[in-house]
């Protein structure tokens, strides 16, 4: 491509931007030599050269004055670059949806039409040929012809990524038109770029079109028929011999008004499989996925896991997203508290959370709001099953909402081995209307046979309470132990003290009947008692969640857990806890996996000084240990997985020579066909992508009319690069040399002759 020059254009450029002043200045060296020097004596021929020699000077005096410039301007046929993209993902081998040919073989029959215009794109064009999958491949024009692969390879596909990538060398440059092809389906597991932001660049950074050309079917159920479960939660934990409901998600295309069976399979550690139920489903359409819940019960505690799988049906293309694994653990006897109050109140809120942060104390609320009197007594027969809870806490709960038989089914229930703990409230224990009930028989104090009832005044009232601030002073009791024997009670000292409390009328004699925490004036705050087999505590106060409000988050956790304990029969275990989180079970080859763990000593406080030996358990069998670090209370660390299947992480800790104990947590790494899972093709997406462009001419093609858009390329009109180039008297050195040398040689001449003939 030869630049094309114009006449060149001559100008001046006087000083001052006038040319008054250039005459004026010429005007006046002129009058100046007719003056006239005195030439004495001198020859005529003599005066004639000095004047001739004073007029050259002044003449390049004014040549100087006028600055003459040359402006000359050049035009370059600018280059521009067209790339071209093909997808070459494992996708393109399924069908094309329009006859018998692959998504490849239209996209090969589509570039033999057009590859002689792509290799011989035009003098000023410059083509860029590439292939992609889950990565940008150079795509090389060998002896003149465009050659692709015999069959599509890549696993994955990127289109957002792999446009991105292509767009950076080109960053700067004029570019003419971009052209991808293929189905524009995305199924990279870990996009870099999205495809959105790839059509932002082309559009924001280059103002250049692009032009989509799509192969494949759009979602058409007689080309693209499948069955696949979409979703499934990664894990569930339950307590042994409890209800839990597997929930699932199924995708149908293709296949409405068909039974599809779907069946809920439990895997053991030693890889023994049952059926947990089986399940027929019907689509009628293609468009709303299909909801499918197994309710279950463990009865053996472990780690088991748990596949959802829908029968491969005649003509599906893809069987490996038939199914869909998660993780189940069954927790050997965990503790379940039934809480029952009749208001959302503070306490209420920070109670459960205290008592839910323990994983092996699993807590159920009921509110009984009073608002619904009139349907008193509420029915609680499922939950005062005697099988079902292992203690119960009382709250601000007025007894005729219970009523007498489930208030005697609760006492039963307390005899036979569960506890019950009945916490302050304007609505609990006498103003609760408890007296003479059978929860009164169970409880270790002693009610007023005035208190709770109406019409009395102020003086009458403070009989039954204690006005706060009550601090609270600790008997030595495992409930009572936040901290070690030497700092604990200092430790109670500091803890915000309760707001107010009730006042018991006395304590009962009985069986296990003991005052834990009083006030500085003896009066009991916390009592304990026994009744049957069952545990029973009365807790005067009602105002714990000052304490974490105020900083004290973990003494308030330690506090209600021991409580729990205590109930349970349950503080007598010295047992450490090692445990293993992961965010996730599932996930795609070449993902890190996040892994949190550590230990808890038996009243729940975090153990920093473990030694942890953390392995990964591959699926072959092998084992590769793990660096995990400490990270405040727990060890956290992170290992990346590349082969799909069956992954655990094995955790032994110890502490002083001491083992504290074993943690397991099993992953699975997907051995599914992501790039084959959804047959369908995404021409929306494709056109979705071209239209970033459409102001500049960009949009989708049929692969028909790829060759009519090429030719429209190659004859766009032609656009050029302008350049101007400016010369100016005394511009460059060269010239300004060669000026000042004539200059001064004039009057150098001037002067020797002048000293010559005497002058001087």
């Amino acid at each position: 491509m030869s630049p094309d020059s114009t006449p060149a254009e001559l100008s001046t450029d006087p000083i001052l931007g006038s040319y008054w002043a250039v005459a004026l200045i010429a005007l006046g060296l002129i009058a100046l030599l007719a003056l006239g020097p005195r030439y004495g004596r001198l020859s005529w021929p003599r005066k004639a050269v000095l004047t001739v020699l004073r007029l050259l000077i002044i003449g390049l005096v004014v040549i100087a004055l006028l600055r003459p410039t040359k402006l000359t301007t050049v035009k370059t046929p600018r280059s521009s670059v067209v790339i071209v993209m093909v997808d070459t993902s494992r996708s393109m081998l399924l069908p094309n949806g329009k006859d018998e040919m692959t998504r490849w073989q239209a996209l090969q029959k589509t570039i033999d039409k057009v590859k002689s215009q792509l290799v011989n794109p035009g003098p000023d064009l410059e083509l860029r040929t590439y292939t992609y999958d889950s990565r940008l491949h150079p795509w090389q024009i060998v002896n003149g012809q465009l050659q692709l692969p015999e069959k599509p390879t890549g696993e994955q596909t990127d289109v957002g990524t792999s446009l991105y990538q292509a767009l950076l060398p080109e960053q700067g440059k004029r570019l003419a038109a971009v052209v991808l092809l293929g189905d524009g389906a995305q199924t990279a597991f870990d996009p870099q770029i999205e495809v959105q932001e790839a059509g932002r660049k082309i559009r924001d950074d280059f103002a250049a079109p692009l032009f989509t050309v799509t192969f494949g079917p759009s979602g058409d159920a007689a080309q693209s028929r499948d069955v696949a479960v979409e979703r499934l939660d990664e894990q569930f934990t339950v307590f042994v011999k409890n209800e839990v409901v597997v929930k699932g998600q199924i995708r149908v295309r293709g296949y409405a008004q068909k039974k599809i069976p779907v069946e809920l399979f439990l895997e053991d550690a030693s890889g023994n499989r049952q059926s947990l139920g089986k399940k027929d489903i019907v689509a009628t359409d293609d468009i709303k996925p299909i909801e499918v819940d197994f309710p279950i019960t463990p009865e053996k505690v472990g780690h088991f896991r748990l596949t959802m799988q829908a029968a491969l049906q005649d003509g599906e293309l893809v069987a490996k997203n038939n199914a869909l694994s998660a993780y189940l653990t069954v927790l050997e006897g965990g503790l379940r508290i039934l809480f029952l109050d009749g208001e959302k109140r503070f306490e209420q809120k920070f109670l459960r959370r205290a008592i839910n942060a323990s994983p092996d104390i699993d807590l159920d609320d009921r509110i009984l709001d009073i608002r619904g009197k009139k349907n008193w007594p509420i029915n609680l027969s499922e939950d005062l099953k005697r099988d079902k809870y292992d203690a119960y806490i009382l709250g601000e709960v007025d007894a005729a909402a219970l009523g007498p038989q489930q208030m005697q089914q609760l006492a039963s229930n307390v005899a036979a081995g569960k506890g019950l703990l009945m916490i302050g409230g304007r609505g609990s224990f006498g103003w609760g209307h408890y007296r003479g009930t059978p929860i009164e028989q169970l409880l270790p104090i002693r009610f007023n046979a005035i208190e709770g009832s109406d019409g009395l005044n102020e003086s009458q009232l403070s009989r039954f309470f204690l006005e706060g601030p009550v601090t609270m002073v600790p008997q030595q009791h495992p409930i009572t132990r936040l901290a070690g024997d030497t700092q604990n009670a200092a430790l109670w000292k500091k803890i915000p003290p309760l707001a107010w409390a009730h006042k018991f009328n006395g304590l009962k004699n009985g069986p296990g009947i003991r005052v834990l925490i009083e006030s500085p004036a003896g009066d009991p705050l916390l009592v304990s008692g026994e009744y049957g087999r069952g545990r029973v505590l009365a807790f005067a106060g009602e105002s714990t969640y000052r304490w974490p409000m105020h900083g004290f988050e973990q003494e308030h956790k330690r506090f209600w857990r021991q409580i729990v304990l205590w109930l349970v029969r349950r503080d007598d275990l010295d047992r450490d806890d090692v445990w293993i989180k992961l965010d996730q079970r599932r996930f795609n080859p070449g993902s890190r996996v996040q892994i949190t763990a550590g230990a808890r000593s038996s009243t729940g406080d975090a153990i920093t000084t473990a030694t942890l030996d953390t392995q990964l358990v591959l699926p072959g069998g092998q084992k590769q240990p793990i660096r995990l670090s400490l990270d405040g209370e727990q060890y956290v660390g992170s290992v990346e997985v590349k082969t799909p299947g069956d992954y655990a992480v094995e955790l032994t800790a110890t502490r002083e020579n001491r083992k504290l104990g074993n943690a397991r947590a099993e992953f699975l790494v997907f051995d599914r066909d992501i790039e084959l899972s959804n047959p369908a093709a995404d021409p929306a997406q494709m056109a979705a992508l071209a239209d970033w462009t459409k102001d500049d001419g960009g949009g989708a093609l049929a692969p028909e009319q790829l060759s009519a858009q090429i030719d429209a390329i190659r004859n766009r009109k032609k656009e050029y690069e302008i350049r101007q180039t400016k010369w100016q008297l005394a511009s460059t050195s060269g010239d300004a040399w060669l000026f000042f040398c004539l200059l001064v040689g004039l009057l150098g001449t001037d002067w020797f002759l002048r000293k010559k003939w005497g002058l001087v």
